[in-house]
């Protein structure tokens, strides 16, 4: 009895762990913090930045960045204004998704009902789709602002730092 008692309780926790692995791994907000190399490589030009929203933001204006890509100091202005704007959309985006899929790896162990399950995992979805068009609007409004020739002189800096 109490040998299939622990039985029972070890592959209640071995199921209850290879979910949660699962459930990690599939997500691309956990998946790209954990693949950021691929992550950037997924991206055009100005992704590093989009994705950095928060910390470019609160650059100086003669950071490094700033001074190999040669900007000037409306570009850095309008630089920051841009990533302000949308990292904070994106942080709140992130912060709800990490929420939900908390909510959507304990449903899983528990006993909620299937179209609860699928309920939420469409949610999170939506919110992924959401960011990920909050990402790319900010890619393309970065894009605008910077020249061809930056551009290319910040593909060059991303793909140096990725292949350090």
């Amino acid at each position: 009895m109490i040998l299939e008692t622990l039985t029972r309780r070890g592959r209640y926790l071995l199921k209850a762990i290879a979910i949660t692995v699962a459930l990690i791994l599939s997500l691309p907000v956990f998946a790209s913090s954990i693949l950021s190399s691929q992550h950037f490589q997924s991206y055009s030009i100005p992704t590093a930045i989009a994705d950095n929203a928060q910390t470019v933001a609160q650059q100086k204006p003669n950071s490094s960045l700033f001074q190999q890509l040669n900007l000037t100091s409306e570009q850095q202005q309008q630089l920051k204004q841009i990533h302000r704007q949308y990292g904070q959309k994106i942080l709140k985006k992130k912060n709800i998704i990490t929420k939900l899929q908390q909510q959507l790896s304990d449903m899983m162990v528990g006993t909620e009902p299937v179209e609860l399950l699928r309920t939420k995992h469409q949610q999170l979805n939506i919110l992924r789709q959401e960011m990920g068009m909050l990402r790319f609007e900010s890619m393309l409004a970065t894009r605008e602002i910077l020249t061809p020739q930056q551009r290319e002189k910040f593909r060059e800096l991303v793909d140096s730092r990725l292949s350090k």
